[in-house]
């Protein structure tokens, strides 16, 4: 199989968007502005954080913010020269600073870019655990979701089979998603 006839590809997995459970879009963005636009996306990795924090600044943009992000990766302890610039050329009164795995931050960095955020609209992050800043929305994944994209991506999907899978990855549905990706490209059925 092509990597591109898979259905588990990467680009159609990442057009699936985050779905909130419990909690209208409306509530969640209201939320926010009572935490005055200063709060974290909370989850283990795999369950949507980022995603989320796509979604969100798209219909934060969609209200006239503009939105400044910069994405951490594991290991990566400062902002760096390239980041702090995107983050904090000129900040003004409607720009939202987004910064995806803001856990990653040594503590001096974490103090930094608290400091600096103060002249923009708002400061949102994301990070494994609360802490950071007060809690906005905690992402959690379960089985019915992970059956729910594996149906829209390729038609089908066993429950027990799905059951099985999303306990291997201890909800991590990136991680179930890749492994269903590699079983479609060696032939195998799900």
């Amino acid at each position: 199989m092509r990597a591109r006839d898979n259905p588990f590809a990467v680009q159609r997995v990442h057009a699936i968007r985050y779905r909130l459970a419990g909690v209208t879009w409306e509530e969640l963005l209201e939320r926010l502005a009572a935490l005055d636009f200063r709060a974290a996306l909370v989850g283990p990795h795999g369950h949507g954080k980022t995603t989320l924090l796509e979604d969100l600044g798209a219909r934060l943009a969609e209200r006239g913010f503009q939105i400044r992000t910069a994405t951490l990766r594991q290991g990566e302890r400062r902002l760096g020269p390239v980041r702090h610039a995107a983050l904090f050329g000129d900040p003004g009164p409607r720009d939202l600073l987004l910064v995806d795995g803001a856990e990653q931050l040594d503590p001096l960095s974490w103090w930094t870019l608290r400091l600096r955020s103060r002249a923009a609209a708002g400061l949102v992050v994301t990070s494994h655990r609360p802490g950071l800043l007060p809690v906005l929305h905690e992402c959690r994944t379960t089985p019915e979701l992970l059956a729910e994209i594996v149906a829209e991506l390729s038609g089908a999907a066993d429950g027990e089979e799905i059951a099985e899978l999303f306990g291997r990855h201890r909800g991590d549905l990136r991680l179930a998603l890749r492994e269903l990706y590699d079983a479609r490209s060696r032939g195998a059925l799900l």
